[in-house]
């Protein structure tokens, strides 16, 4: 892959649970952002291949352990970060900024980009979007 540069590109998912549940549960969806490398000759060529991952990888249906199906949704937002760096261990493989226009808490500024803490409530709500399949594992 001569001339080709590495890419670090960030998608963004939605998965919802669909159907009628076979117990009575509270809202919950699952956001997720998936950072996966590409090598490409430029920023928009690996946008590109990103996409396609995005759109294959959010193809899959499946059953989760209260009947319902469960899919991903490709939110068709990506942002791009490319390397360069050699890659190898410790080597930031993405960053990314953002103006803040209002001062807030250090615990806010985590629950921004981490997220919060997860309660117990919030454990059990991860269970409506596994694979029944992994319910021999549990």
């Amino acid at each position: 892959m001569k001339n080709k540069k590495w890419f670090a590109v960030k998608t963004l998912y939605v998965t919802r649970a669909i159907g009628k549940a076979k117990t009575k549960a509270a809202f919950a969806e699952l956001l997720e952002e998936r950072v996966v490398l590409f090598q490409a000759a430029n920023a928009n060529a690996a946008v590109k291949a990103a996409e396609k991952d995005a759109k294959e990888y959010s193809q899959y249906t499946y059953q989760n352990f209260d009947g319902q199906a469960v899919r991903t949704e490709y939110l068709n937002a990506c942002d791009v970060f490319e390397l360069y760096e050699t890659l190898e261990s410790g080597v930031e493989l993405f960053a990314s900024t953002e103006v803040l226009t209002k001062k807030a808490s250090k615990n806010d500024l985590i629950a921004r980009r981490l997220g919060k803490l997860e309660t117990n409530s919030s454990i059990k709500m991860r269970k409506r979007f596994m694979s029944k399949e992994l319910s021999a594992y549990l």
